[in-house]
């Protein structure tokens, strides 16, 4: 069966296994196997306003979304304001841990960014990773230090507020030939990089 309604403003995220899904909200109304989703919910609620629960790009990546491990649910709605809180209060109803599994668009305060960092995230920027002097420094070709930085920033977030770059400063290559390129010297122990999956 087919989805015929029409597209609604997606807000937020549940993040769970459908099984777990469908012991809380039952089974879904519509299933595809052509298309960016796979399992789909819509429900009215007694004001009329209406939400829909869909995966969304998992056949991107082959992914079958009943394969018992973590799903990212979206949620879209018809975009009134307060519809929100009224989803995750049905949610709540219907036994989803709403604080524990969501994460939503309203306002940058407001987001929960459950990003697990993987060793290749890190591995992908620079191309060599020291430990210099217990701690963390990439070497980077000295035309890309400047976006690798940016992206090294934003990954040392995950770990915590507290860790940062430090330095940025020239790694020589071949000091006859004076050939250098650039190194990120951070202040996260190389011990947290080496225990990274």
């Amino acid at each position: 069966m087919e989805s015929n309604w029409s597209e609604d403003y997606y807000e937020g995220a549940i993040y769970m296994t459908y099984q777990d899904l469908v012991k809380c909200i039952g089974e879904p109304h519509f299933e595809r196997s052509d298309f960016m989703i796979q399992k789909e919910w819509h429900f009215d609620m007694e004001d009329l306003t209406h939400f829909s629960i869909y995966d969304w790009g998992e056949t991107d990546i082959d992914r079958d979304v009943t394969d018992g491990k973590v799903v990212e649910w979206h949620i879209a709605h018809d975009g009134m304001p307060g519809t929100l809180e009224k989803i995750k209060s049905w949610l709540h109803d219907k036994g989803v841990e709403v604080d524990k599994s969501m994460s939503y668009k309203i306002k940058a305060s407001d987001v929960n960014m459950n990003i697990q960092v993987k060793k290749t995230d890190i591995c992908n920027i620079g191309y060599e990773h020291l430990n210099e002097g217990g701690f963390l420094a990439i070497v980077c070709h000295d035309d890309t230090t400047e976006i690798e930085e940016i992206l090294l920033r934003s990954i040392l977030k995950c770990f915590g507020d507290e860790y940062k770059v430090i330095d940025v400063k020239d790694y020589v290559l071949n000091e006859v030939d004076e050939v250098y390129d650039g190194m990120i010297v951070t202040n996260l122990p190389y011990k947290i990089f080496e225990k990274i999956i």
